[in-house]
């Protein structure tokens, strides 16, 4: 059932492991470049920037 893998033979000559070596290559680099898009620029944390967002969000509620 098993053969049995010789010396010159390598671990991709088996067809699934180079499927399965491919598909990990790809989602490596799709979460790469999600993590280089969506996360490469964090937003500011700190008191003024909370402070202006808030009273963004005041001045539109009171217009309404």
């Amino acid at each position: 059932m098993f053969k049995k893998l010789s010396a010159q033979q390598g671990i991709f000559s088996i067809p699934l492991i180079r499927e399965i070596a491919v598909i990990l290559i790809i989602k490596v680099i799709v979460i790469f470049t999600i993590k280089h898009f969506y996360f490469s620029n964090p937003v500011p944390f700190d008191e003024d920037h909370l402070s202006v967002e808030l009273s963004r969000t005041e001045n539109t509620q009171q217009t309404e």
